[in-house]
């Protein structure tokens, strides 16, 4: 894959940068600007969540794009389905990504307690306020991402996203594996003890035995359990999430039906680090072979969709789009930020309980877009 850059290449994305970002400093340009290379680079993106007091990823998850809203919110309502209950409140980086899951959230919480109407159960940290899951991601960045990165690296096969057809093919084939790889990835991580460092007051045990037995740590647990079929759970997904909206598909349908019929005829092998490149030449061929479905099947390359993506969910809720929710009242910061409990104003302590006894556990989701 060619991967080449000129100087007019950047200076136009940082006109482009500077027009959705006009108050951005330099930090948050270079942030952006990396991440926009990153995108180009491999057409891919991931996006993950990370449990701020337990240190567990809620989820890790790769696909072609993390600029949809109802994507993000969908992730979400996949782990509110599996885990059986919501956190009190998620928070997030400012982005307009990020609007459904600040709307989806609070509409729940808001259909479980009718005290909550009008108010938003999401918080917006400012930069290098949402430091969890920039260290979680620091460690991903490290760890694992750099050797997928050279796996799909390989110059020698003919590939680039801007050919419909190849772009495709890649999606159906790297995807899937990619994923496979981050779920590995998550489950070492959450199941592993992290090392103690003295001056935290977080728990140092494995995330998942921290956010399952939260009692062990001295910690008060908040999760808020809820019927995966209840209704407003139906309604949230209905409005902010619908399942057969195409952002949910990998590839269109009929693209699906004839790439999983020539991963057949080529005998169906498990796609790992080793053949993911010879797996996509073998199907890459089967199309090619078969001119005029490649040819009448409508395909897209790769293509930057956000604002398509903010457009049409502005349409279809009639609203408009920032990149924090403005019209829900924030959550209370008095003597500081204490979580959901309360409406925001915290637990309440007797005067016999020491907060040194013990660490809160509010229980918060802390959802993280990376490219």
């Amino acid at each position: 894959m060619g991967w080449d850059f000129t100087v007019n290449d950047i200076v136009n994305d940082m006109i482009d940068l500077r027009q959705r970002h006009p108050h951005a400093g330099y930090l948050r340009m270079k942030r952006e600007l990396r991440a926009r290379g990153k995108e180009v680079k491999s057409c891919k993106t991931i996006q993950s969540c990370v449990d701020p007091f337990t240190g567990k990823f809620k989820w890790l998850r790769v696909w072609w794009t993390n600029s949809n809203p109802r994507l993000i919110f969908g992730y979400y309502l996949d782990r509110v389905k599996k885990d059986g209950y919501i956190p009190l409140v998620t928070q997030s980086d400012p982005g307009l990504e990020n609007f459904c899951i600040a709307k989806g959230h609070s509409f729940i919480r808001q259909s479980l307690d009718s005290q909550l109407q009008g108010t938003l159960q999401h918080r917006y940290m400012k930069e290098k306020n949402n430091l969890p899951p920039e260290i979680a991601w620091s460690g991903l960045c490290r760890d694992c991402v750099p050797g997928l990165e050279d796996i799909l690296a390989n110059p020698h096969v003919d590939y680039s996203c801007d050919n419909p057809l190849q772009y495709n093919v890649f999606k159906w084939v790297a995807i899937p594996w990619f994923q496979s790889e981050l779920d590995a990835y998550a489950k070492l991580h959450n199941s592993t003890k992290r090392r103690a460092q003295r001056n935290k007051i977080l728990p140092h045990g494995p995330p998942d035995d921290i956010e399952e037995h939260p009692h062990r740590y001295n910690a008060l647990d908040f999760k808020i359990p809820i019927d995966p079929n209840a209704s407003c759970i139906r309604k949230a997904e209905e409005l902010y999430a619908p399942p057969d909206h195409p952002v949910f598909e990998l590839v269109p349908p009929e693209f699906n039906y004839w790439a999983t019929s020539y991963y057949q005829q080529i005998g169906s092998p498990v796609v790992t680090r080793h053949n993911v490149w010879n797996v996509y030449t073998e199907i890459l061929c089967k199309f090619e072979q078969n001119a005029p479905l490649s040819t009448t099947t409508s395909l897209q390359g790769y293509h930057d969709d956000r604002e398509d993506f903010v457009r049409e969910v502005e349409d279809a809720l009639q609203v408009n789009i920032n990149d924090i929710v403005d019209d829900l009242e924030p959550l209370p910061y008095e003597t500081g930020y204490l979580g959901g409990v309360r409406g925001g104003l915290g637990p309440e302590i007797g005067e016999d309980i020491d907060f040194a006894d013990g660490v809160v556990n509010f229980i918060v989701m802390m959802s993280r877009c990376h490219n």
